[in-house]
């Protein structure tokens, strides 16, 4: 792996990160003005994430704190964790045992925020900040389950990391913002060089905010990009430092968990925490009932990964908690709207309304609401669903083939045809109680537009 030499200040430099194979870092990434921005900045901060990665890079700034242009002291410098509240129990031991000792003996400040509402008006909670710390205070008053749950979705593949965004970079941010005075911050993320993509996109939204914001708020650089370290490196760097074989720090319900650690890595990890895995596998179920799309993975449900891998105790736990806790009734209406032409876009910017520049074959805005009719046990929401379909005069449709456990649904109006917009559907669903009543914006008024009379 890489020599710790690498380190040293006049090794650790600005410009294109290069490797026997060619440049690894565009110059948007490893540029000399980013490093120097980064470097001039009164206020240093490294956004960890309770991995392997970001520790690594924790390790070897303690060794060498002027080798990122941070003071021997520690003074200018500061780590900050945003708390999901839904970590891995070993990460957080990991971190508690290993990590947390070493920004004692140092005295570097660690500060650890999480989200304080819904909504971004509640700010932000801190739930400590020491250069003491002790504890890993992984759950804060909002968090990541909570607001799945009330939704009744899982977190989306398609768009990103927006879950990410509000539960990790809002908080942070935020405090920050708030702490600087005006002054623009410099921010260390450990991203390896096997996340070049991250690198550039974090770059993308920092540069939008920095014009939103008409100065430089947030300086950013990525140690790891510029030295080359890949996945194998930082994980051998801190197995030789700690002694530990620490894990990659994500989500149990991560939609992009094959990504963040291989998915019989992933699997072994929910067999040792079948709890957890059983609470993402009631979150799947829920979303899926509203929604036969919203498996956790792309193409592919939890469930039948859980099922193949032999997880007996995660799904004895989900059946568990399926047949013991209260169930709804929930009535669910969307609205699809057809979408922009693409010569509308050209020709009338950013928003039109007018009807003729809509195609029905193009996705528009969809709009859902959820409204809960019934709540009682499994057994009672079932028969309800049953009365209820006698007196429409629906059949009660039961199907294997978006969920295993299978889906009870009555329709009262299907869409014609999946890939024909301008079209709404409505219908009736057994599920786990606990999603909220809620409809989109202007979703009366479209409903209103498009349902049939």
């Amino acid at each position: 792996m890489t020599s710790l030499s690498l380190f040293e200040p006049h090794l650790y430099q600005a410009g294109p990160l290069t490797s026997s194979s060619g440049v690894l870092a565009p110059a948007e990434v490893a540029s000399t003005a980013a490093l120097e921005s980064f470097r001039a900045t009164p206020r240093k901060s490294l956004n960890f994430g309770l991995g392997v990665d970001s520790t690594a890079l924790i390790l070897a700034i303690i060794d060498d704190p002027a080798a990122f242009g941070i003071a021997k002291d520690f003074s200018d410098f500061s780590i900050v964790t945003a708390m999901t509240g839904f970590e891995f129990p070993d990460t957080v031991a990991d971190v508690e045992d290993h990590v947390l000792p070493l920004l004692r003996e140092k005295g570097i400040r660690y500060t650890q925020v999480a989200r304080a509402g819904r909504k971004d008006s509640a700010g932000v909670a801190v739930l400590s900040d020491s250069t003491n710390p002790g504890k890993v205070f992984s759950q804060g008053p909002w968090t990541l389950m909570d607001e799945m749950e009330e939704n009744g979705t899982v977190p989306q593949y398609a768009g990103g990391h927006v879950c990410s965004q509000k539960h990790k970079a809002f908080p942070i941010e935020r405090l920050q913002l708030q702490q600087s005075g005006g002054q623009t911050v410099g921010k260390l993320f450990g991203y390896n060089s096997d996340e070049l993509k991250r690198a550039v996109k974090a770059n993308k939204f920092q540069a939008r905010r920095n014009r939103t914001a008409g100065r430089e708020t947030f300086a950013l650089d990525y140690p790891l990009l510029r030295l080359g370290w890949g996945r194998g490196d930082v994980q051998g760097y801190v197995k030789d430092r700690l002694g530990i074989d620490m894990s990659k720090s994500y989500c149990p319900v991560c939609p992009f968990s094959g990504v963040c650690s291989p998915q019989q890595d992933h699997l072994k990890r929910l067999r040792k925490y079948p709890d957890l895995a059983a609470r993402v596998l009631r979150l799947e179920y829920v979303a899926m009932a509203l929604n036969d799309n919203m498996s956790l993975y792309k193409e592919d449900t939890l469930f039948r990964r859980i099922t193949d891998d032999q997880n007996n105790e995660a799904l004895t736990q989900l059946n568990a908690r399926l047949d013991t806790e209260t169930w709804a009734v929930y009535r669910l209406r969307r609205a699809y709207t057809p979408g922009r032409r693409p010569e509308c876009k050209t020709t009338h910017g950013d928003r039109c309304a007018k009807p003729e520049c809509r195609d029905t074959s193009i996705k528009g805005t969809v709009y859902r609401s959820v409204e809960t009719v019934r709540t009682g046990s499994r057994t009672q929401a079932g028969a309800f669903l049953r009365n209820a379909a006698a007196a429409l005069g629906r059949p009660v449709e039961h199907s294997t083939k978006a969920h295993g456990l299978g889906i009870d649904r009555v329709h009262t109006r299907v869409r014609p045809d999946p890939k024909t917009y301008g079209t709404v559907e409505d219908f009736y669903v057994t599920a786990p109680a606990g999603v909220q009543d809620k409809a989109r914006d202007g979703f009366a008024d479209v409903w209103a537009a498009l349902a049939p009379q």
